[in-house]
């Protein structure tokens, strides 16, 4: 077993064919809490040998060395049963630190089965909202957000408030865990998420523990949760592809950026579906997805494995795409995702943290990720566009000193670690300490031109140049500290017409484009919204 050192790579090993073995009982061993399940936490047969379930495909397939079950935070990390529970969390081993020869990491009460859908440690979390009489009538969203990952765990839908007190469950929480409760009221009655004061809009904290419920009464101190659209893939006809690996992944076509992926670690069926979350009203997207058919647990370009590529433009908010498997082939280029598991970092909770991974060979910058508060001390942070057979660094740093910017350690705390990519997807278990290095951050974000490295003193939003322009303008603007950004064009009717920036960003000088192909000539406004402050301009489109 590898020993678990300050920073656990583990990357996805080359799928190994084993023939049908009878049990091995000191397997059972080498998987936290195995002893609680015995041979059944990767058989069929609770004895072993023979047929395994899907969690004893999962480890057969990549982690299974030998006569030895490698255990690491990347098999910590999969979902093998496809319940929305990784391998970690049912065996009470989350970030996969546990080592052979150690105590089992969990409660043997708690511990779920994964390769069990209906075995898992999800809970129900309720809202219970009062004096919502303001609303009747009105559609209400709401979603779930886990603080340690970022990622949405559920949403829900009341197509029309009936009253001033109703309830809200989300089924899809997992015990222990802290999530954000996001939700909205359609007040203008169109159908759409549009930021307070136009539509009412609300975030609350809820910590689960078993069956969980939180109380909301109807206040005005609204926030403007930056709502996110899914969209939904039924494929059918997959029966190729049962009990192979599922990838798919969502890309804005304008900006080549990733909004979401999922990954199925075994195609349960011929007709299933896939939801991601994270598209925007009036936006251009790419959906990529592939079937691993020759099951190395890569993507191996088609037509060695299966892949295809779905375009839309989002003018519905939530968008369903219906899939028939066919043999109309598009090699996707696929991208790996860069995982790190940041535990222990206390120190550093409700500040500002930045990572950013860099292609040692280019020193190139594939990605990066900013989190304007640590929420929780053991969190996840992930940046997809990694190659295959590459070298890496990740770069990262919390905010110590609160001034919004990177100061070199020891003023700030900042860390490097190096990695190679040779098979995939790379996870990395990073815990706090003082082993500071100088990463250099770069104080403008990694497509901003504009000169200049001092911290702004104040939120600006500049006049857009060439003013008039056609098709193309730049927009640059000033964060005087960081937070949740959005800049948003709007025609002269006060109709949305394009989402130019959304998200975290860091304080500091930035800019972006605008490209107004496609549209008609005439008046534009552009607004900026950053944490309650929001200005506005107008520009001009001839042709």
């Amino acid at each position: 077993m590898r020993s678990l050192s300050q920073f656990f790579l583990i990357v996805a090993a080359t799928a190994f064919v084993i023939s049908p073995v009878s049990a091995r009982s000191f397997r059972v061993a080498q998987i936290p809490n195995g002893s609680v399940l015995n041979c059944s936490a990767c058989h069929v047969n609770a004895g072993g040998g023979g047929t395994r379930n899907a969690f004893g495909q999962l480890v057969e397939r990549s982690f299974l060395v030998g006569d030895n079950v490698q255990w690491s935070p990347l098999l910590a990390g999969l979902d093998a049963d496809g319940d929305g529970v990784s391998n970690g969390v049912e065996l009470r081993d989350r970030f996969g630190q546990w080592q052979t020869g150690n105590p089992n990491p969990g409660n043997a009460a708690q511990v779920t089965h994964p390769a069990d859908a209906a075995s898992n440690p999800l809970r129900t979390l309720t809202v219970q909202f009062s004096n919502m009489d303001p609303h009747v009538g009105q559609m209400l969203e709401l979603r779930i957000v886990d603080k340690s990952t970022g990622l949405e765990a559920g949403r829900a839908m009341v197509s029309s408030i009936s009253g001033g007190s109703f309830n809200v469950a989300i089924p899809t929480a997992v015990d222990g865990r802290s999530y954000w409760v996001d939700f909205f009221a359609d007040v203008n009655r169109n159908g759409f998420y549009d930021p307070p004061p136009t539509d009412h809009a609300w975030r609350i904290s809820a910590d689960v523990s078993g069956a969980t419920s939180v109380s909301f009464m109807h206040n005005t101190n609204f926030t403007d949760i930056q709502w996110v659209y899914a969209v939904t893939l039924n494929a059918q006809g997959m029966t190729p592809h049962q009990g192979q690996l599922f990838e798919l992944r969502v890309v804005d076509s304008n900006t080549g950026m990733e909004v979401g992926r999922k990954r199925v670690e075994i195609v349960p069926g011929a007709n299933f579906s896939v939801m991601v979350p994270g598209i925007m009203r009036n936006g251009n997207y790419d959906v990529d997805f592939y079937a691993d058919l020759n099951r190395d647990d890569r993507y191996s370009g088609t037509p060695t494995d299966h892949a295809w590529r779905l375009s839309f433009a989002n003018t519905t908010g939530d968008v369903t795409l219906d899939f028939s498997h066919n043999t109309s082939f598009t090699d996707v280029m696929w991208e790996y995702l860069f995982q790190i598991n940041m535990l222990s970092m206390n120190p550093h909770l409700g500040q500002l943290f930045e990572l950013r991974v860099v292609d040692q060979s280019s020193d190139t910058e594939i990605g990066r990720t900013s989190l304007p508060e640590v929420a929780v001390a053991n969190y996840t942070v992930s940046v997809p566009g990694m190659a295959l057979n590459g070298s890496y660094r990740a770069d990262f740093y919390a905010d110590l000193n609160g001034n919004g910017t990177y100061d070199a350690p020891p003023t700030d705390h900042a860390w490097r670690q190096l990695f190679q990519n040779p098979a995939g997807n790379a996870v990395v278990n990073f815990s706090h300490n003082t082993n500071f290095t100088d990463i250099g951050w770069p104080v403008l974000a990694a497509d901003d031109p504009v000169a200049g490295s001092s911290l702004p003193e104040a939120f600006a939003l500049e006049q857009n140049y060439p003013n008039p322009f056609n098709p193309s303008t730049n927009i640059a603007f000033d964060l005087a500290e960081p937070g949740l950004v959005r800049l948003s064009v709007f025609n002269i009717l006060g109709e949305h017409v394009a989402e130019l920036a959304r998200g975290p960003m860091a304080a500091g000088r930035h800019l972006v484009s605008f490209d107004g192909s496609g549209l008609a000539t005439g008046m534009y406004v552009y607004r900026l919204e950053v944490d309650g402050w929001a200005a506005e301009r107008r520009m001009m489109l001839t042709k």
